[in-house]
């Protein structure tokens, strides 16, 4: 009994295993046995990803821009191609702060960077997000701005034919006056009172000439400066002392504002000195006692630093308003109507903006806002701050 069933064990146990049968008996059939149902679909899943992949790498390469994606070191990881054709080769594992020094001039024109060629790049910067590091974008705006320059210049001659069309009749009125009261003096029939009188009267009227004729060289330059770096803050101080001595006469009171870290800008310091006097010096003109002048200087969320002019003075009208920066335009007896058009070409041509509000018998508040060196190199420099 006992061997009897041990050799049915020994029978069941050593059988030859039918393979092929076990293999169609099975439930992937040979046929279907190297893709089971999921690998199909994670075959299916990598295929639609690398079609994305392959679409949004085309996108990048598409931009006329240059991308160029850095990791926290500030070590280029990434590029698109116009980046290759814009910055050259090497890049990838290069500093950008390196590539910055190897392609672009050391100084920053407006803000932007400019090759030796004379190309002219604007940069901006993005937080990657997912993950540390940044991208960032180049965009070739030579041909923008040499366009947006040439429209200016355009501008300035359309407006200096009108001005040489006037320029007799500017010049003609305080010439014809600074003549009579010269030829009181030459006659020799005037005691030393009167002679002293007409020849004030008569200085007066060639300093207003000379005023006339310095306007209207600033606003034939069309706005063509030499630039160099300077604080906001030695600028606002030489417009204080060069203040003072009208602040004392009209017994006007001068507040300054300025923020706690030091603000560079790129420009012509005497070119925007004779700006922010000639806003101030119509501020002072416009009430004659006791007048409150603010100036306030800030940084705005743009990273432009913002210069405000405010004053407790007489006010403006609406019509006077949208005529304000228009050449010629004036509502003073003797005035020339180029002082506000100069200070708008002065602002423009350091690639700034000004703007007034104003309200009759309340006062006025001009606006200006230049570009700020420190936000400019923040985006150049960035990632060797976060290198350090």
């Amino acid at each position: 009994m006992n061997a009897t069933v041990e050799s049915r064990s020994s029978q069941s146990y050593f059988q030859p295993v039918n393979r092929s049968a076990l293999l169609l008996s099975h439930p992937y059939s040979l046929h279907e046995s190297f893709s089971p149902p999921s690998c199909s679909r994670h075959t299916s899943q990598l295929k639609q990803e690398n079609l994305v992949s392959q679409h949004l790498r085309a996108l990048v390469d598409a931009i006329p821009g240059a991308v160029v994606v850095l990791d926290a070191q500030g070590v280029v990881v990434d590029v698109n191609v116009a980046a290759r054709e814009i910055l050259g080769q090497p890049l990838a594992g290069k500093l950008w702060r390196d590539i910055v020094s190897r392609e672009f001039l050391p100084e920053l024109d407006q803000g932007e960077l400019r090759t030796a060629e004379g190309r002219q790049f604007s940069i901006s910067t993005r937080p990657l997000g997912y993950q540390p590091g940044q991208i960032l974008l180049l965009s070739d705006v030579t041909q923008t701005r040499q366009l947006q320059r040439a429209a200016q210049q355009n501008l300035h001659l359309m407006s200096m034919g009108k001005m040489m069309a006037s320029l007799a009749h500017q010049i003609r009125t305080p010439l014809s006056s600074t003549m009579l009261y010269l030829s009181q003096v030459v006659d020799g029939n005037l005691d030393i009172e009167k002679s002293k009188k007409f020849s004030a009267k008569a200085l007066a009227r060639i300093k207003h000439i000379e005023t006339q004729i310095n306007d209207m060289l600033v606003f034939a330059h069309g706005g063509q400066f030499h630039m160099c770096d300077f604080t906001v803050g030695d600028l606002l101080q030489e417009l204080s002392d060069q203040l003072q001595p009208q602040l004392t006469q009209r017994s006007a009171r001068l507040e300054m504002k300025l923020p706690p870290q030091t603000l560079m800008v790129n420009g012509n310091k005497d070119a925007l000195l004779g700006a922010l006097a000639n806003l101030c010096m119509n501020a002072l003109e416009s009430k004659p006692r006791d007048l409150q002048l603010q100036i306030e200087v800030s940084l705005s969320r743009q990273g432009d630093v913002q210069i405000s002019i405010s004053d407790n003075g007489c006010g403006m009208d609406e019509t006077t308003l949208t005529h304000l920066f228009d050449p010629f335009y004036t509502t003073k007896m003797d005035g020339t109507g180029l002082g506000l058009a100069v200070v708008k070409s002065v602002i423009e041509s350091h690639q700034g903006q000004v703007s007034v509000q104003s309200r009759l018998a309340v006062g006025s508040r001009f606006d200006i806002h230049l570009p700020c060196q420190q936000a400019s190199k923040t985006q150049v420099s960035q990632s060797k701050k976060e290198e350090q």
